[in-house]
C-alpha cells in the first residue's frame, strides 16, 4: 500500500499574520513564523490569534525566511519551536540575518541566491529578491500539483516580476499584503494638519493591479492580518486594512480574471479537498468584542512590559553611546537642530537635543513641544536604548510607536535626513568596499530591477508622486 503522504497532494495551511505551512512528498516547509506573544515592542500582536500544532511543528524540516523585519523574522518563535530546522533565508548585501539566526542558536542557514532552484525532496524553492538596502523576498514554492507565490511584503513589479512569471507561470496561488506596515502614518507637519502621507486605500489597489499582472487562479490576502494593543498605538488600528474590507473592494464592480480567497489563520486548502476556510466574524459583526477581549488577556504583559519602559534612564553614558553611534551613522552637519522626547508611560518624559553639528545634550521632564523650526522625534524610552543598543532604528519606526513631527515641509525634510541616516546603518552597518561591491554586483545580476527604480524616481523625483502613487503607476499595465 502507499502511503499517500509520500504522494504529491501538496497541502498548505495558514497559521498567522504571514506564517503558512507547505507539506508535499513526505517534506514539510514553514515561512516567516510569528506564533507567540508580540513583536515591536509590544505594539503588533497577530490578529486574529494563531492557529497552529506544536506537534506538527516539531515535524517542520525546512524555516523560510522571507526578509529581517520581526513579523517574519521572530526570534521567541524560532527559538523554542525550531532549533533543528534547517533554515533558508534570501541574499542580502549584508550578513545581519545569518549573524542574528547564528547569534540565537540557528546554526543550519543556507543563503539562497537570487532565482536559484534549491530541491527540497517535494518541492522546489526559488527566492527573488527585491529592494537595495535590504531585501524583501518573494518566494516561489512548484509541487507535482501547483505553483505557490508568496510575495509577502515584496514589492516586486514591473519587469522584475513579469520575468519572474515568465519562468514559473500559471501561479495558482498568489499571496501579497493589503496593508499598511511602514512608519508613513507617523509622519505630522503641524502647519499643513490636512497633509496626507498615506492612503488606506492604496493597499486595495495595489493588491489588486499585481494580481492582475499575475493572473493567479487563487489572490490570497496575507501578512497584514495584525492589530496594536499597546495604549500608545491603538490609534493605528485605524490605518490597517482588513481582508473582509479588501474582499468588498474588489467585489465593488470589478471582474477580475482570479478568484479572492480569504484565508484567515487555522484555513488550508489541500489537493484532494480543496478550501477549507475559517469563518470570519472576527473581522465583522463580532470585531468590537473580539479586540475588547484580546486586549483584556494580554493586559498583565502590557502592563509588565510598562514597568520596565518606567525603570529605563538617560545616564552619561547613554548619551556618550549616542553620540558615537551618530557618527557611525554618518550624521555630521544637519540644516538646524533637532529634538527627540523619549516617553515613559508614567508621562515622566526625558528629552535629547541634537545639535547642528550632531552633538547631542540631556534635559529632563520635557513636553511634546519645539522651538521655532526645531523638528521632533517622540520615541519611548524602551525602543531608544533596544534601537541603540541592537542597532535597530529602522525597526523602530516600524513599530507605530514612534512620532515624526515638523512645523513644516523644510524642517519635516530635516528630521527625514537624520532618521533615515539611522535607519541606513541598521541596514547596511557601517559601509564598506566590500559591502557596496556586494550591492552592485547583486543589482547588475538583477538587472530588470534596476529599470524598476528608474521608473520610480521618474514617477517620485520628476512627476512629483507619493511613494504609494508611484508604486501603483509602475505596476499598471
Amino acid at each position: 500500500m502507499i502511503d499517500k503522504q509520500l504522494m504529491s497532494c501538496t497541502e498548505f495551511k495558514i497559521l498567522s499574520h504571514a506564517c503558512m505551512i507547505v507539506k508535499a512528498k513526505g517534506v514539510t516547509i514553514i515561512i516567516d513564523p510569528w506564533l507567540l506573544g508580540s513583536c515591536y515592542w509590544r505594539s503588533w500582536w497577530n490578529y486574529p490569534r494563531p492557529v497552529f500544532d506544536e506537534e506538527e511543528l516539531a515535524h517542520v524540516d525546512y524555516v523560510l525566511i522571507s526578509h529581517i523585519h520581526w513579523d517574519h523574522w521572530h526570534g521567541l518563535t524560532l527559538k523554542k519551536y525550531f532549533k533543528n530546522a534547517k533554515f533558508l533565508i534570501g541574499d542580502d548585501p549584508n550578513s545581519r540575518s545569518m549573524i542574528d539566526l547564528n547569534s540565537i542558536g540557528m546554526k543550519r542557514v543556507e543563503v539562497c541566491q537570487h532565482g536559484k532552484r534549491v530541491c527540497l525532496g517535494g518541492m522546489n524553492v526559488y527566492f527573488y529578491n527585491f529592494g537595495l538596502f535590504l531585501n524583501d523576498s518573494a518566494i516561489v514554492i512548484e509541487t507535482d500539483d501547483c505553483t505557490l507565490l508568496n510575495v509577502n511584503d515584496a514589492k516586486i513589479t514591473d519587469l522584475a516580476l513579469k520575468s519572474m512569471l515568465r519562468k514559473h507561470g500559471p501561479i495558482d496561488f498568489a499571496f501579497r499584503s493589503h496593508s499598511s506596515a511602514n512608519s508613513r502614518v507617523m509622519f505630522k507637519i503641524t502647519s499643513e494638519p490636512s497633509m496626507v502621507f498615506d492612503d488606506k486605500e492604496h493597499y486595495f489597489r495595489s493588491f489588486c493591479l499585481f494580481m492582475d499582472i499575475v493572473r493567479p487562479r487563487f489572490a490570497i490576502p496575507f501578512a497584514s492580518n495584525h492589530c496594536h494593543l499597546n495604549d500608545d498605538v491603538l490609534e493605528f488600528n485605524n490605518y490597517i486594512s482588513n481582508p473582509m474590507e479588501l474582499e468588498e473592494f474588489v467585489q465593488a464592480g470589478r471582474t477580475p480574471s482570479w478568484q479572492l480567497r480569504v484565508m484567515l489563520p487555522g484555513s488550508n486548502w489541500n489537493f484532494d479537498a480543496g478550501f477549507s476556510l475559517r469563518r470570519n466574524d472576527c473581522f465583522k459583526e463580532f470585531f468590537d468584542s473580539y479586540m475588547s477581549e484580546y486586549k483584556k488577556s494580554v493586559v498583565g504583559i502590557i502592563d509588565k512590559y510598562k514597568k520596565k519602559e518606567n525603570s529605563l534612564k538617560i545616564t552619561d553614558g547613554v548619551l556618550l553611546r549616542f553620540e558615537d553611534f551618530l557618527k557611525k551613522a554618518k550624521v555630521k552637519k544637519l540644516k538646524y537642530g533637532l529634538r527627540i522626547l523619549l516617553t515613559r508611560p508614567s508621562g515622566d518624559n526625558d528629552s535629547i537635543k541634537v545639535n547642528a553639528d550632531a552633538s547631542c545634550s540631556f534635559s529632563q521632564n520635557l513636553t511634546e513641544t519645539s522651538d521655532g523650526k526645531e523638528p521632533l522625534l517622540i520615541m519611548p524610552m524602551a525602543v531608544f536604548f533596544d534601537a541603540l543598543r541592537k542597532n535597530m532604528f529602522h525597526h523602530a519606526a516600524i513599530s507605530k510607536r514612534c512620532r515624526f513631527i515638523a512645523t513644516d515641509q523644510d524642517s519635516m525634510n530635516v528630521l527625514k535626513n537624520f532618521f533615515g541616516k539611522l535607519e541606513l546603518h541598521e541596514l547596511t552597518g557601517t559601509l564598506s568596499v566590500r559591502y557596496v561591491f556586494k550591492l552592485l554586483y547583486r543589482q547588475l545580476t538583477r538587472f530588470p530591477e534596476g529599470l524598476v527604480y528608474l521608473k520610480f524616481f521618474y514617477w517620485i523625483k520628476v512627476r512629483g508622486l507619493a511613494t504609494y502613487d508611484a508604486e501603483e503607476e509602475v505596476l499598471k499595465p
